[in-house]
């Protein structure tokens, strides 16, 4: 049985054999009137037409007019598709796969062809309009998008609801900002940034520990995901949900440059944006040098040039605050500054501008720049005194001094050429350390330090790589750039059911 011209319709005789092939259809359904439509003979057919579309299902698709006459169009099992008068004269072979570049089709005796309606009419409500018009489901929304990763992945699994309320766009872009909000930071390490890799911090034991790695930096999180470099490649990544996706680029010299990638997001559009920087040419005796630049969306595998940033930037990795993402100017390479300058990107206007940092000396340590507070922060050391002041911009651009960190008496833990600044802890105000191989809490009330981990490493010139992740959903080859990867959603969700039904059973 099928639909055909608006009525229902029902096809009788064996596909395969030489049998008369009926079909009728039921125009009138009180009286229960059922008018034959055509008988098709076979036999009459030509032994190559016989042979073409021989099948073990055949079934009418629709009628329409041809050469002023009434035609049905049949598809059979073979993927073909033949029309014949209602008299039921010779077929006319509208379509073989053969003749594409899909080739032949096994038969089959179920349904494999269909027509489709151009249309713009959506089957149903979707499932925004779902949960604005349920209460009930308005409800677990707003108390689902606080939850953290593991959570979600596992409640998805309450019912087809809630598991298709935590797949739309609409719930991720609301749960990456409330599952983060005022919480402790996540720490993160890399172990293996190749396969995407990673362990939270609290699963450490005394027998298993972070892998350690010398050229290896990674991001802040921006919105989700987080951008590194490794080497001589680089990555984006969301270690909430395992994923990461590698970079490569042609224009690659081999060589290890730690601020040559910086990871923005566009809220206008709900993108994230790529900026990747390249050296052709630097030469610190003449202090002359040449860059190139381009940029992506994280979601499309297009670059496009950029016209290069009116200052050279140095290998330190950069962050993004407000829409902008921001580098620090290499001092030893273009116009001499007697104060440290700041390149920013806006990721909407696709425009580069130089800033004026605050005031501190290259020739006293080492500066990073950071997203503290939800304001751009740079950290500069000073080797005289081993002390780190974090100065952080104020609304209309003036620095302000926000910490002051001395680390004399906690040598040789935190060595100042290796501790930076990473992370702000929203419930006390303690700011996470970065040693590569000790981190900890400094209070800026006690001025201690409290060293949640650290490695007893005698080669200082490799270290961990601990980064701060966002409980996040965010996968960017979703269709709108934003969604969770389903594929990842569905194994996770059933090793979380494996879970839940584990601890159900020792209850």
């Amino acid at each position: 049985m099928t639909e055909l011209d608006g009525c229902l319709c029902l096809c009788y005789g064996e596909p395969d054999s030489e049998d008369l092939y009926h079909v009728s259809v039921l125009r009138g359904y009180n009286e229960a009137r059922w008018e034959t439509l055509c008988s098709i003979d076979r036999t009459t057919w030509l032994e190559t037409e016989r042979m073409l579309l021989d099948s073990l299902w055949m079934a009418p698709l629709g009628i329409y007019f041809s050469d002023g006459g009434q035609k049905i169009m049949f598809g059979t099992g073979a993927c073909k598709v033949f029309a014949v008068d209602v008299d039921g004269s010779a077929p006319q072979i509208l379509f073989t796969p053969d003749d594409t570049i899909i080739g032949s089709c096994e038969d089959d005796n179920l349904p494999v062809l269909g027509l489709y309606d151009e249309s713009l009419v959506p089957v149903g409500r979707t499932i925004e309009e779902i949960i604005s018009s349920s209460p009930t489901a308005e409800a677990w929304f707003d108390i689902l998008k606080w939850l953290p990763v593991r959570s979600v992945l596992e409640l998805s699994l309450v019912c087809r609801e809630w598991r298709a309320m935590i797949m739309t766009d609409h719930f991720i872009q609301s749960h990456v900002i409330h599952a983060n909000l005022n919480k402790s930071p996540r720490i993160t390490f890399i172990m293996d940034p190749r396969f995407g890799i990673y362990m939270d911090l609290e699963k450490f034991t005394d027998g298993h520990g972070p892998h350690l790695i010398s050229d290896l930096v990674c991001s802040q999180p921006v919105h989700g995901l987080n951008v590194g470099s490794c080497a001589f490649w680089d990555f984006v990544c969301n270690p909430a949900i395992g994923y990461c996706e590698h970079i490569s680029f042609d224009d690659n010299d081999g060589t290890f440059f730690a601020g040559r990638i910086g990871l923005g997001y566009n809220s206008e559009i709900n993108k994230h944006v790529v900026v990747h920087i390249t050296y052709k040419e630097k030469n610190l005796e003449t202090r002359y040098y040449e860059v190139q630049c381009k940029m992506r969306y994280v979601n499309q595998e297009q670059w496009r040039p950029l016209d290069p940033p009116p200052r050279p930037v140095a290998a330190v990795p950069p962050t993004f605050v407000n829409g902008k993402i921001f580098w620090m100017v290499e001092p030893n390479l273009g116009p001499v500054s007697a104060t440290c300058e700041i390149v920013s990107f806006d990721v909407q206007a696709l425009e580069f501008e130089v800033l004026q940092g605050p005031p501190c000396s290259h020739d006293c340590g080492n500066m990073t720049i950071l997203q503290l507070h939800s304001a751009l922060c740079v950290s500069c050391s000073d080797r005289r005194v081993n002390t780190i002041d974090v100065w952080m911009t104020e609304d209309h651009g003036f620095w302000l001094m926000k910490y002051h960190i001395e680390l004399e008496k906690f040598l040789p833990d935190y060595l100042l050429e290796n501790t930076t600044p990473i992370a702000v802890d929203p419930k006390d105000g303690r700011i996470l350390l970065n040693a590569g191989w000790s981190l900890g809490y400094y209070d800026p009330k006690t001025l201690e330090i409290e060293t949640i981990y650290t490695e007893n490493i005698p080669d200082h010139g490799i270290k961990f790589c601990p980064i701060i992740c966002h409980e996040s959903l965010v996968w960017p080859f979703s269709p709108s750039g934003s969604g969770v990867d389903k594929s990842y959603f569905a194994s996770t969700s059933k090793a979380a059911l494996a879970v839940v039904l584990f601890e159900g059973c020792h209850q």
